[in-house]
């Protein structure tokens, strides 16, 4: 996804700049070397990995402080202040995508653990007793599942889960008189 990342006031001795999401906790920056100048000018990053809730931009010179900014919510104001520099950031409105994610069929217990449609990490059990069950949920990202789940939609912005089972079939005979 794209998104725009403008600082708005950089210490002396801040950057370059390195981008990372924290969908991977941090570890592996998906955009290094970004100068000062064109964060300071606004820069719009494509390389952004899709269901990120928050961008981490630390700075790699003589300064080694970091931001972090979340894009679940509209304009969003942060500062890290350091005893040799003050780093203030904004963020473009991003609005994470919410999916619908369903999860394959299951004959006994689901559970998940995913990101929600406001950005919090919640937890979803259920039992099927009567299989094969499917377990649906809107959410931002799937964390860990015991079944793979796939996105079937996009869903508003508020979390919903349901549960499905197979349909049940009943015979009627009649005796012929």
């Amino acid at each position: 996804m794209t998104v725009l990342i403008t600082l708005t006031v950089a210490g002396t001795d801040s950057g370059p700049f390195n981008l990372y999401s924290n969908l991977d906790g941090y570890v592996s920056a998906f955009e290094t070397g970004v100068s000062k100048s064109a964060l300071l000018a606004g820069y719009a990053s494509a390389l952004v990995p899709d269901f990120t809730t928050i961008i981490r931009v630390q700075s790699v010179g003589n300064c080694n402080n970091y931001i972090d900014i979340p894009l679940y919510t509209s304009t969003t104001s942060t500062s890290s202040t350091s005893s040799t520099s003050s780093t203030t950031t904004t963020s473009t409105t991003v609005a994470n995508t919410c999916y619908a994610f369903e999860s394959d069929p299951y004959t006994t217990t689901f559970t998940a653990q995913y990101i929600d449609c406001n950005g919090v990490v919640q937890t979803a059990n259920n039992t099927c007793f009567s299989p094969p069950c499917t377990y649906t949920l809107c959410g931002i990202a799937v964390l860990s599942s015991s079944e793979i789940m796939n996105i079937v939609s996009v869903c508003g912005t508020t979390t919903t889960t349901s549960t499905t089972s197979a349909p049940t079939t009943t015979t009627t005979t009649t005796p012929i008189p």
